[in-house]
């Protein structure tokens, strides 16, 4: 369990080093993590030897790329979310994602519908609701860029594991991370090209602990505690990523909750939490 709570607290600091990375643009930071996380997975895919069958890739292919580009989306997403809204509204609204796969599911892969689907269907957008602060402030007061890449970031993620899911078994989730990452990296390969090279070179550490521990690290870890775990219990410790993102928000940049906020905050996690029980 160690492991998944880990990688909990890894991921969560994508927040810290996007905004160390001030001056780049969303699309030039997540070449940059994309880049560096590729170069680890495939680092440790050396390190343990993770066999790469070809062969029994090969059905699996075309729903790996879909998978990719699903992945860029995300992260890229996600990390605009992080330089334009708080820590809490991007690490919530990213983790929404089991929510739309609850919804999703039962019509892509024909699975029975989670028995708490509605229930946290209605906390969601309830604590959505409260989180945003919609009803504290006029629409013009609230950073609507920041919370819709939020909410697609989330939505993208969803397909990210219903991908995921339909490969269980058979595509390991090291392979199905290098593979993201090395996609992404190309996609975005001419926003890493065109970013300014003096900023690249001050932030070219932050850059690099990005990738390896914000998105490589955490990857390998929840790979290696499925392994030993149940996905049920990985899935749930794992809700301590949007929590330590909340606390990152709150601790380091003084970005506050409001009781609504924090009410908000809880029913998310509820309601993440009420479908991780499936």
């Amino acid at each position: 369990m160690g492991l998944v709570v880990l990688g909990a607290v890894s991921y969560s600091t994508v927040i810290i080093f996007t905004r160390q990375a001030e001056g780049l643009s969303a699309l030039s930071v997540s070449f940059f993590r994309a880049l560096f996380a590729f170069l680890f997975t495939g680092g440790l895919l050396l390190l343990y030897r993770q066999p790469l069958n070809w062969a029994s890739l090969k059905p699996y292919w075309k729903l790996l790329l879909v998978q990719a580009l699903f992945m860029t989306g995300t992260a890229t997403l996600y990390v605009f979310a992080v330089q334009n809204t708080t820590a809490a509204n991007a690490a919530l609204l990213v983790n929404s994602g089991p929510i739309y796969i609850a919804l999703l599911a039962p019509l892509l892969l024909k699975e029975a519908s989670p028995r708490y689907t509605r229930l946290s269907l209605v906390l969601i957008v309830v604590g959505v609701i409260l989180l945003t602060g919609v009803l504290d402030q006029s629409l013009e007061g609230i950073s609507w860029p920041g919370l819709v890449a939020g909410f697609f970031s989330g939505l993208f993620y969803s397909f990210v594991l219903l991908a995921s899911r339909y490969q269980r078994g058979q595509v390991p989730g090291l392979v199905q991370a290098w593979v993201g990452s090395g996609v992404a990296t190309l996609l975005l390969l001419p926003w890493g090209l065109t970013a300014e090279r003096a900023l690249v070179l001050d932030y070219l550490p932050v850059l690099v602990l990005l990738g390896v521990i914000s998105y490589g690290l955490p990857s390998f870890l929840y790979f290696l505690a499925l392994t030993r775990l149940k996905a049920q219990v990985v899935s749930t410790v794992a809700l301590l990523e949007p929590v330590s993102g909340a606390l990152i928000g709150i601790l380091i940049y003084g970005e506050m909750l409001s009781l609504a906020a924090l009410i908000g905050s809880l029913m998310v996690l509820a309601s993440i939490y009420l479908i991780a029980q499936e």
